[in-house]
């Protein structure tokens, strides 16, 4: 399997997102890309979700955090009117008191990082694939090193059954009748499937919004509508049942 990561070093960086996708093996490159992943944070980001950022750094490095990782649709450019602000911390937890509820926090020790990784789990790779690190200690350095030098790839079967297990639960909720928690895990449901056939396709999933594109380049137009709905729409029960069902026929 191919992937972005073990391209050659000397290969000059396509901006402006390549940078975030090098494995960092050379310290000269590797500060090149946090100072690339800061500018790119800064660009991304508008003035309250920059205050909020520039608190969880501060919080981050009195508590001696090793790394701390600006992530999700944010750090990509490509959020939606249902984005929250994503973060990964490689240490103790920072505080998030007094900011606003809308904050994703993942708190991970350097070696339960390391494992996440050889265990295939996605969220650790979307990390350091596409993730604005905001400081490093050399927790993620090491790390992404391994990511290249051993290959490593998301598992996509790990996927499939966290896709099978929110399809079983927004179905429930669907017939509950409690539209708005319904809606939010369809969409749950149909994001996990969508990252489960682009990483069984070889392809790495991106932000959630730029999943629907990803989707159609694959030939699954009817997913990608699907999805696409229940980012920037809101879908009755009906359509929210259909786009299960094309969801559970992916699955099976």
């Amino acid at each position: 399997m191919t992937t972005t990561l073990t391209r050659a070093w000397h290969e000059p960086p396509p901006f402006p997102e390549g940078m975030a996708q090098l494995a960092p093996i050379d310290a000269e490159l590797w500060a090149h890309r946090l100072l690339f992943d800061r500018q790119r944070a800064a660009r991304h980001q508008a003035t309250d979700m920059a205050a909020i950022t520039a608190s969880i750094e501060s919080s981050s490095r009195r508590r001696g955090v090793a790394s701390l990782v600006l992530t999700g649709s944010t750090a990509r450019g490509a959020r939606s009117s249902v984005s929250d602000l994503d973060y990964h911390v490689i240490g103790a937890r920072p505080s998030i008191e007094g900011l606003p509820a809308e904050i994703d926090l993942y708190c991970d020790e350097p070696a339960e990082f390391l494992a996440k990784l050889e265990q295939g789990d996605d969220f650790a790779h979307w990390t350091l694939r596409h993730g604005c690190v905001l400081f490093d200690s050399g927790a993620l350095r090491e790390a992404a090193a391994e990511v290249a030098e051993r290959d490593l790839w998301p598992d996509p079967e790990r996927k499939l059954r966290q896709a099978r297990s929110t399809l079983d639960f927004a179905e429930q909720l669907l017939a509950s009748g409690d539209q708005p928690a319904a809606l939010e895990q369809v969409r749950g449901a149909l994001s996990l499937t969508a990252r489960w056939w682009l990483l069984a396709n070889d392809v790495f999933p991106l932000a959630r919004a730029e999943l629907p594109g990803q989707l159609r380049k694959l030939h699954q137009p009817a997913l990608a509508r699907a999805l696409n709905a229940t980012i920037h729409d809101r879908p009755d029960p009906d359509a929210l049942a259909a786009s299960l069902a094309i969801a559970r026929n992916l699955t099976r």
